[in-house]
């Protein structure tokens, strides 16, 4: 703690006080996780921004916050170029041997440097070691941070989200919610079983509230080791799992398949958790995994769960003893969080077992949208029993167990990676373009994961231009437009598209086509 000290103190000279935003532009690197602590011991609050976000995204979050000062590394310092803001320069390896291999290798990272090898024309540059440097040598002086102040509900973290309309939404999670969601899923996923010194891997971003709160503080709190893994590597990563004796490892559907291989011939036995979230977890990946689990007599299954940021990170989580869900249980609500099922758009509830919109009653539940009344109003709504509660979009059905079996999205939301990818937002921004007549994106498989598929009906004939080629081109002309989880891998040009009974683009028939394909050319393999 004496290291976050010395950071507040710096910051505080640095004109940072009780209430400001902070934006945070940082993969999983020890800066990220110091800064956050020092900014929450000042009072003001963390703006956490992706670090590969597109230039709009970077610059819609520090407008929105207003916020002076930005934390950025190499990889993406160059986007902050222009700004009346400081800069907090902290490199990849700052805290390590040298920049982490993920990153070295990723074509993003060699992109990046190549087009924005640094930061140019912003109020003030400052290097994080000097920070630190400064803020020790304050704290040597004497100097005295601001009194501790920080209330319950004062705003810790604005997280972004595309909520259920797609339009980028700044969430706010106060102290009270972030130390409740890592208290609940402390008590839920340790069992009792945590010890001081535990490995706890960090994969999950910081910049996300399941893997700020569950990856970081609550291991932090609970005396574990947080193992901070700023870019993925199969590979480099299960090496570190082992010999940093990880024994907590929480992570997505994709990286669990990716990580498989690594883990097949390992011994598992004293793994304490492996659970996945961000998307849905198929039948057969849970069962891989189980069968791995048996096979090295751990004490432990597979375990899924469920969450939004807006209830900063999980809502549900399948209990260990349940060893097979059908596809699409997601689990009985998080300890200290309330569920119920209304009829959609409604505050009505449903009967028992009766598909109904999902509400969740708890104390992680956001604050509400930044700065956006009218979309906190549609999200957290006033019931009969005098709560306010988190409707989430998605149709459910609960189980006379009390299990929650996901059913559908009420809004369109694809998971890419675990991040949130809008299909209309991809058909609108596409649409602009001068050979497309009409344009669905769906999802499609794509090898461990899901990509986003457009299925174009185009100005010209069919067969009287080069489809290969027009494809190249809608695809270049998409990663100008979009962030690179909406970027399509894949365009298939058609006379027409499907229709439902209400003259609507009939998307989910394309989409079951989609899965129809993947499995027969999976059965021919």
């Amino acid at each position: 703690m004496d290291e976050v000290h010395a950071i507040a103190a710096a910051l505080v000279k640095h004109g940072v006080k009780k209430g400001d935003y902070v934006t945070i532009f940082l993969p999983n690197i020890p800066q990220g996780v110091l800064a956050i602590y020092a900014v929450n011991r000042i009072g003001a609050i963390c703006n956490m921004v992706h670090p590969l976000s597109p230039q709009e995204d970077i610059d819609y979050a520090i407008k929105l916050t207003e916020s002076n000062v930005v934390l950025a590394c190499e990889v993406n310092e160059g986007f902050l170029s222009g700004k009346n803001i400081e800069v907090i320069r902290c490199r990849t390896s700052g805290y390590f041997p040298s920049t982490p291999k993920g990153f070295v290798l990723d074509k993003g990272f060699r992109f990046v440097m190549r087009k924005y090898p640094k930061v140019q024309n912003v109020a003030k540059i400052t290097i994080w070691d000097d920070l630190v440097a400064e803020g020790k040598k304050l704290i040597k002086e004497g100097f005295q941070l601001p009194a501790d102040d920080v209330k319950p509900d004062d705003t810790a973290v604005i997280m972004y989200t595309g909520g259920t309309t797609g339009d980028s939404k700044g969430v706010m999670l106060s102290n009270y919610a972030v130390n409740s969601m890592s208290i609940q899923l402390l008590i839920d996923i340790g069992d009792g079983k945590t010890d001081v010194g535990d490995g706890f891997l960090a994969i999950l971003p910081i910049f996300h509230a399941f893997g700020l709160a569950v990856s970081v503080h609550a291991p932090l709190i609970s005396g574990m080791k947080v193992v901070l893994v700023p870019r993925f590597d199969p590979k480099g990563c299960a090496q570190q799992i082992f010999s940093e004796d990880v024994l907590f490892l929480p992570g997505v559907p994709a990286l669990f398949e990716r990580m498989y291989p690594y883990f097949e011939q390992r011994d598992l036995s004293r793994m304490k958790l492996m659970v996945s979230g961000g998307d849905r977890v198929s039948e057969e990946l849970a069962n891989k995994y189980n069968v791995l689990l048996k096979k090295s007599k751990a004490d432990i299954l597979f375990r899924t769960g469920y969450g939004l940021t807006e209830a900063c990170g999980a809502c549900s989580l399948v209990a260990n003893e349940y060893e097979k869900l059908p596809t699409g249980c997601v689990g009985t609500p998080v300890t200290g969080t309330k569920v119920c099922v209304v009829k959609p758009g409604t505050t009505e509830l449903v009967p028992d077992g009766v598909e109904g919109e999902l509400c969740f009653l708890g104390p992680s539940v956001m604050k509400g949208y930044y700065k956006n009344e009218d979309a906190t109003k549609d999200v957290l709504r006033l019931h009969d029993d005098g709560n306010v509660w988190l409707h989430t979009g998605d149709l459910v059905v609960i189980r006379k167990d009390g299990n929650i079996c996901f059913r559908s999205r009420h809004k369109r939301l694809v998971k890419v990676n675990g991040y949130n990818v809008y299909p209309t937002l991809i058909e609108e921004a596409m649409q602009n373009h001068p050979d497309i007549k009409q344009v669905c994106a769906v999802a499609t498989p794509w090898k461990l994961d899901r990509k986003i598929k457009l299925f174009v009906v185009p100005e010209k004939p069919l067969g009287s231009f080069d489809a290969a080629e027009e494809e190249k081109l809608l695809i270049e002309y998409a990663k100008e437009q979009m962030n690179r989880w909406s970027v399509p891998v894949k365009v298939e040009f058609v006379a027409d598209l499907p229709m439902t009974k209400f003259n609507k683009i009939d998307y989910r028939l394309l989409e079951k086509q989609e899965l129809s394909r993947a499995n027969e050319k999976k059965q021919a393999e």
